[in-house]
């Protein structure tokens, strides 16, 4: 299946593609990234279809074909 992936700031070098990523069926958030490369740790905020998914319910939530994801670094400051 395919989705859309946007990776915003630093994660752009894991894939700098605007082209549309093949995923196997029944990918979960977590194998996403998994299969990115990103440390679990880098994706600070994931969002499919504009909702923002919370790290501990990655693994449950699968991506359906089509799917726009988005993700974003942490930021840190202070």
């Amino acid at each position: 299946m395919q989705i859309q992936i946007k990776l915003v700031g630093r994660l752009s070098e894991y894939r700098d593609s605007k082209e549309p990523l093949e995923v196997p069926e029944e990918t979960s958030v977590e194998e996403l990234v998994q299969l990115l490369g990103i440390p679990n740790e880098e994706a600070g905020m994931v969002a499919v279809n504009d909702d923002a998914i919370p790290r501990k319910d990655r693994a449950a939530t699968k991506i359906n074909d089509g799917d726009s994801v988005v993700m974003l670094a942490p930021v840190h400051g202070g």
